[in-house]
């Protein structure tokens, strides 16, 4: 059985933040982005103008930061599942995570935000 580092559940700015961390440190993070399929989500995505992010002087759009969190996750390795996930049975390690299919993890982190 393969057992996974990380496992992270959620795609917004706390998941991407987790997954560039993770994978920086070589953890080969997985990423469920759940409902919102093949698009990095979180209420950034209803955000028109995000004016006080570091970085972005003029503002950016929340979307567009969205987009910037996910590649950068990417680019250092996340693995990216446009998935929902089913279930996570915490009682025994390691943890196993169910959605098309089921996964095993050493770590879970979840982090679907405020409309989950």
């Amino acid at each position: 059985m393969h057992i996974n580092k990380v496992v992270i559940i959620g795609s917004g700015p706390a998941a991407y933040t987790a997954a560039i961390y993770a994978a920086r440190a070589n953890l080969t993070p997985i990423v469920y982005e759940g409902f919102f399929s093949g698009v990095a989500g979180g209420q950034l995505m209803t955000t028109t103008e995000v004016e006080n992010f570091p970085g972005f002087p003029q503002g950016i759009f929340g979307p567009d930061l969205m987009i910037n969190f996910k590649a950068q996750a990417e680019r250092f390795g996340t693995v990216v599942v446009p998935e929902d996930v089913v279930s996570v049975d915490f009682s025994k390690t390691p943890f196993k995570i169910t959605a098309k299919k089921e996964i095993y993890a050493h770590t879970v982190i979840i982090a679907t935000g405020a409309t989950a």
